[in-house]
């Protein structure tokens, strides 16, 4: 069996090295790629940190990168051999982003369309499926508001708001571009001031410090003219004591918030709903709003059109190599509003 470079994971809470695994196989309905460009992500320090998700190691970890279609699995007509796609990894080392070849499931694949490099696509993915389920999936595990790929979905909320807790993240800046296809007449979100410029440009109406106490949070919401109150709120970090506590206290009562940590813990006051979810593939609730967004073409589409932005990349020297210094960054706090991404072809 043919071995390929990866960066890895050598055991439950323990080090990353270079190093080599073989080359996997996709089977029915599975698609092989050559990976080209893959991003960081924070969850692949807390895949590190706190031991999850992995129960063989070494592990490859990676959420999100693109590449070319280099083998069909059985049954696979959407693509072809050469197609370029954007993917988004899985808690799984043969289906993630730190290696030369990584296998995907199909349906849950999209074409990058010619506008884009794979540096714009790898920047994407992860971001792009945990934004769209936070906010239409079932009210049990999203929002649940109607999407805006169904017929009246686009401008449904006119005239409401909507608070996005740390908008300058990756999926933060997916969720402020959502809402404005949705309609909301106000987005709201936290960011370092610096950012504000950026996050108008992706459909922010106002930007607050993300910082301040949260009283003085308040304050500033109050001098907003004519803000309704807010229904609907995305925490978009989730950090009980900053991000998802902003969110959930900013909400009318009978309002309704979702968090991207499905583990958080945080006491729900009388009134007011908080939804978990996990934007895994594979959760029984999450695969029909995948379709329609991936297998669909629609994200192709959104993206083509610039309806969808990706996010801005930093491209990391190195090749996977680099992947040690940009997770330090990442921990370090040393990241804003930028993606950081390595050409997997540039490994030593």
């Amino acid at each position: 069996m043919s071995t390929q470079k990866a960066f890895l994971l050598v055991e439950k809470q323990g080090h990353f090295e270079l190093g080599t695994r073989p080359i996997p196989k996709p089977g029915k309905d599975e698609i092989l790629v050559k990976i080209k460009s893959t991003a960081l992500n924070p969850a692949d320090l807390w895949v590190r940190k706190f031991g999850i998700l992995y129960t063989e190691y070494p592990a490859v970890l990676g959420l999100d990168f693109s590449g070319d279609v280099v083998e069909l699995g059985e049954g696979v007509t959407r693509f072809k051999v050469g197609d370029r796609v954007l993917l988004g990894g899985e808690f799984r080392s043969d289906y993630s982003g730190f290696q030369e070849y990584a296998i995907s499931d199909a349906h849950t694949a999209a074409l990058i369309p010619a506008n884009l490099s794979y540096d714009d696509a790898a920047t994407i993915p992860t971001a792009l499926s945990t934004a769209y389920l936070g906010l239409y999936n079932d009210p049990l595990k999203g929002l649940g508001l109607q999407s805006f790929l169904t017929p009246g979905g686009e401008g449904a909320y006119a005239g409401q708001a909507i608070f996005v807790s740390t908008g300058s993240g990756s999926v933060g800046q997916v969720v402020l571009q959502m809402a404005k296809l949705s309609g909301f007449s106000f987005v709201v979100t936290t960011s370092s001031p610096h950012n504000a410029p950026y996050l108008k440009s992706l459909g922010a109406t106002h930007v607050i410090d993300r910082t301040l106490p949260l009283p003085s949070l308040l304050a500033e919401l109050e001098k907003i003219d004519a803000l309704p109150k807010f229904e609907y709120a995305f925490d978009a970090y989730g950090r009980a004591d900053t991000s998802l506590l902003q969110a959930m206290t900013v909400l009318v009562p009978g309002g309704k918030c979702v968090t991207v940590a499905p583990r958080v813990q945080f006491e729900v006051e009388d009134g007011k709903t908080l939804a978990k979810f996990s934007a895994e593939k594979h959760v029984k609730e999450n695969v029909p709003h995948l379709r329609a967004l991936l297998e669909s073409g629609e994200a192709t589409r959104l993206l083509e059109s610039g309806k969808i932005k990706t996010q801005k990349a930093d491209v990391l020297p190195g090749g996977l190599g680099g992947i040690n210094g940009g997770l330090k960054r990442i921990e370090n706090g040393q990241v804003s509003a930028v993606k950081l991404v390595v050409h997997v072809d540039e490994t030593p």
